[in-house]
């Protein structure tokens, strides 16, 4: 809510980019993955159930009255009943309120968007702007691995094409680059000459499953982001060189080698900050 409220307080009707991001981060935040949470509330429905179910066991035990000394007591399959039901009713009540209050949020921050002057359902008709650097590289790398809708979906909405001058293993292109730059371009010149083909819309549901909205782009995210695209021609790299990497001098061709060394240097790199990073976090 902090984000929502700082927000609120500006006036103006197009906003600066560092503002645009926030409201954009706002609206990406509302949209947790809606089957990873169900699961999660139904995982506290489940542990509710259990420690209720153990209480009333134990307390029938304790206070119930037995037929004769020593004698067990079963409890009552209306107790259970009455346990199950309410157990269920807690994770789905839980799940609805929760949705509730992110379509909510989620609908806040569209207008705020709205009131700038851009689209919360179509976030790229103005074009990249509001992407970082890693966040784009790592879209362009999920692309790489799509197939059907979901590629065209990528395509229509970020200017991606297989021919583009981005590739894998290794990376063609890194952040804050001349080859980034010329891919931005190239990107944002494909979206214009597609401009009278139809979007596909990123709604509340379809950023919970994809998460294609533009992040702010902090020091955390960057290094996610980066792992991504840098783990994914890593890999890339083994299945075409060999998983053995310190053959790598003799089977990746010279002109390539010094980039795929830097790609594997790199992913370990990001991998340990991240793990740094977390054990300072606990």
């Amino acid at each position: 809510m902090g984000i929502l409220q700082s927000m609120e307080k500006l006036d103006a009707t197009n906003f600066e980019i560092g503002e645009e991001r926030v409201a954009w981060e706002g609206l990406a935040a509302s949209c947790s993955p809606p089957l990873r949470r169900f699961g999660g509330f139904l995982l506290i429905g489940f542990a509710y159930f259990v420690a209720i179910t153990t209480a009333v066991t134990v307390f029938y035990n304790l206070f119930g009255e037995r037929s004769f000394a020593g004698q067990g007591i079963s409890v009552p399959h209306a107790a259970y009943y009455a346990t199950m039901i309410s157990s269920f009713a807690l994770a789905v009540g839980g799940y609805l309120i929760w949705v509730y209050k992110s379509l909510r949020t989620h609908g806040s921050f569209a207008t705020m968007l709205r009131r700038g002057g851009l689209d919360p359902r179509r976030p790229t008709v103005g074009g990249l702007r509001a992407y970082s650097d890693e966040q784009l590289l790592a879209l362009r790398a999920r692309h790489q691995k799509l197939h059907g809708k979901h590629k065209a979906r990528f395509e229509r909405s970020f200017g991606f094409h297989d021919n583009d001058g981005f590739s894998l293993g290794p990376l063609s292109a890194r952040p804050g680059t001349f080859e980034m730059n010329s891919l931005r371009v190239e990107w944002e010149a494909n979206l214009i000459l597609r401009a009278a083909e139809p979007m596909p819309e990123v709604s509340w549901w379809t950023e919970g499953r994809m998460g294609l909205l533009p992040r702010q782009p902090d020091e955390a995210r960057r290094l996610s982001f980066a792992l991504r695209y840098t783990g994914d021609s890593v890999r890339e790299l083994k299945r075409l060189y060999g998983y053995r990497t310190d053959r790598w001098y003799a089977t990746v061709p010279e002109g390539k080698l010094w980039d795929a060394v830097r790609d594997l240097e790199d992913a370990h790199r990001i991998q340990a900050n991240l793990a740094s990073r977390g054990r300072l976090n606990r």
